[in-house]
């Protein structure tokens, strides 16, 4: 059986603090006064989203909660999981004859072996020489994989900080005036952060 995910649950992008610093904001978008603070808070949220969906990676690091079917079974028992950089695994729990179970993180390897170091995604798999136990099918959420994902905003990546701010700035420019310049730059946009871009859409 290969992974067959079911949904994935992501807490909300934070707006306190806000994931790009507004002063950085307001000093590229040449804005000296407090008076569009509000405008170009929601231009911070807007290019964080529009990031996110079109690479299906998270910038703001926060709690993802992924339901799979099941487990995958051998020789498919690599688990690769969404959203990018995978920050921490905080819980691995399924449903087994109707009690939810929950495996055990510590020590290290105990009941999964983990890899986090790649920035496209972390990687479970069962413990050397074992399989994943199995679930079962008919539950709502047979396998729950709770985990941190994203950048912390002191590592963003320069080339998405860069394009980040260049879709506030001409959202800023030219959302407001011409709407078919702003659906220019969204295209634009796209082709700046296409190498961040997940073919796993999930």
């Amino acid at each position: 059986m290969t992974l067959c995910p079911l949904r994935l649950d992501i807490d909300a992008v934070p707006t306190s603090p806000l994931p790009l610093d507004l002063a950085l904001v307001k000093s590229h978008c040449a804005v000296d006064f407090d008076d569009q603070d509000d405008l170009l808070t929601t231009y911070i949220m807007a290019a964080v989203n529009a990031f996110e969906n079109t690479c299906h990676r998270s910038i703001v690091q926060r709690e993802h909660r992924w339901v799979l079917s099941a487990f995958p079974i051998y020789p498919y028992e690599r688990i690769w999981l969404p959203r990018g950089k995978t920050v921490s695994v905080d819980s691995v729990e399924y449903v087994s004859n109707g009690v939810t179970i929950m495996l055990a993180s510590s020590p290290t390897g105990t009941d999964w072996q983990e890899d986090l170091r790649g920035d496209d995604g972390g990687v479970l798999l069962p413990p050397q020489g074992e399989q994943w136990p199995t679930a079962d099918l008919d539950a709502a959420s047979p396998v729950t994989i709770t985990f941190t994902a994203g950048w912390d905003t002191a590592a963003l990546p320069q080339d998405v900080l860069n394009a980040l701010l260049w879709f506030i700035r001409t959202s800023f420019d030219d959302g407001r005036t011409d709407p078919q310049k702003q659906a220019a730059n969204l295209t634009v946009f796209e082709t700046l952060v296409s190498s961040y871009r997940l073919t796993r859409i999930y």
